[in-house]
């Protein structure tokens, strides 16, 4: 098991790194996904980063992802992401909400119980 994927088990809640060939086997189904679009040098997208680790580790029963802009340009494109970081949420495949930009904890975790 990969380091990273270590460290995220003991830190709680796990947050899946999608890839083209994975996202839509990962957002299919009955299950809430939420999907933070981000790249590694947008500085608000590394200040949400422990964010929504802590909502991955309240929230166990959604799944959470995020999608790297930078490597997955097909899939920013696909979703039509034009800011980062912006944030989906899946549910059945589809998006259920969609909301752009810098958000605080408690703004996420409402969208999240809105869809839960």
């Amino acid at each position: 098991m990969p380091l990273r994927d270590r460290l995220n088990r003991l830190a709680g809640g796990t947050i899946t790194d999608l890839r083209e060939d994975t996202f839509d086997g990962f957002v299919t189904g009955s299950r809430l996904v939420f999907v933070d679009f981000w790249a590694s040098w947008c500085h608000p997208c590394r200040a949400m980063a422990p964010v929504i680790r802590s909502l991955s580790r309240e929230y166990a029963d959604v799944a959470f992802a995020k999608v790297d802009t930078g490597s997955q340009k097909a899939l920013a494109e696909r979703f039509t992401v034009r800011s980062i970081p912006t944030y989906l949420l899946f549910r059945n495949a589809k998006i259920v909400e969609r909301f752009p930009g810098v958000a605080s904890r408690d703004r996420l975790a409402r969208k999240i119980e809105k869809w839960r």
